[in-house]
């Protein structure tokens, strides 16, 4: 499995390194800039979350996978190297844009609230999630996955301003809310650590779940 994590790093290393840089710097600008702090981890959260799928589409706007999964591995051994690159190089960025906010000059972030770990377990929740639902489309579709989840996306948030007044304001707003209302009351009820060890499991929980119905639909695939 780390040799297929290495291939990747290889044969990829020039995007790596591009995104690597210039990603986290951009992040970093922009969440040194933020005036919608709730805005962050939501925003911030699905941009990490698209890179590894992006690094991935390389692959497949080439047809090179099938050479990948003609290697002596099992599918399930290619997609749990996939997974950990994946969350690796989130991991990575996560940390490296989130130095840059209170490192930026004129930041306005301090950073006890950028490493709060209401701030981390958020960040990381809304990663887990659009990770968790980004992969197993992006298996069974492609590209096409990514770009069908986006305007899943863009419909329903159409749909609740256009029928706002029907479902009413307040409910709209706790909908946007459910992911940040959950991890406070799971804080408020269970204390600081043990809170953040709960959430990480079920996050845990979550990307298994996604790895489970990734490999259900890799093991379908035909190349």
């Amino acid at each position: 499995m780390i040799k297929l994590i290495r291939k990747d790093l290889i044969l990829h290393k020039k995007f790596v390194l591009g995104v690597g840089i210039l990603y986290p710097l951009y992040l970093g600008f922009m969440g040194s800039r933020v005036d919608n702090l709730a805005m962050l981890p939501v925003l911030g959260g699905f941009l990490y979350a698209i890179v590894p799928l992006i690094l991935f589409g390389r692959e497949d706007k080439f047809k090179s996978e099938a050479f990948g999964l003609s290697l002596p591995v099992t599918r399930r051994e290619y997609l749990r190297a996939r997974f950990l690159l994946s969350w690796g190089l989130m991991f990575l960025m996560y940390a490296m844009g989130s130095l840059l906010m209170v490192a930026v000059p004129g930041a306005r972030l301090a950073a006890a609230t950028v490493f709060s770990p209401k701030m981390i377990l958020l960040s990381l929740a809304f990663m887990a999630v659009y990770f968790g639902f980004l992969m197993p489309l992006f298996i069974r579709f492609g590209q096409v996955g990514m770009l069908v989840f986006i305007v899943a996306l863009q419909l329903i948030g159409v749909l609740l301003m256009v029928f706002r007044s029907a479902v009413g304001v307040t409910t709209v707003k706790k909908l946007f809310r459910l992911i940040p209302d959950g991890v406070a009351a799971v804080q408020s009820s269970l204390g600081a650590v043990p809170a953040f060890l709960a959430l990480l499991a079920l996050l845990a929980l979550l990307t298994y779940a996604s790895f489970e119905l990734s490999a259900a639909f890799l093991r379908r695939k035909e190349f």
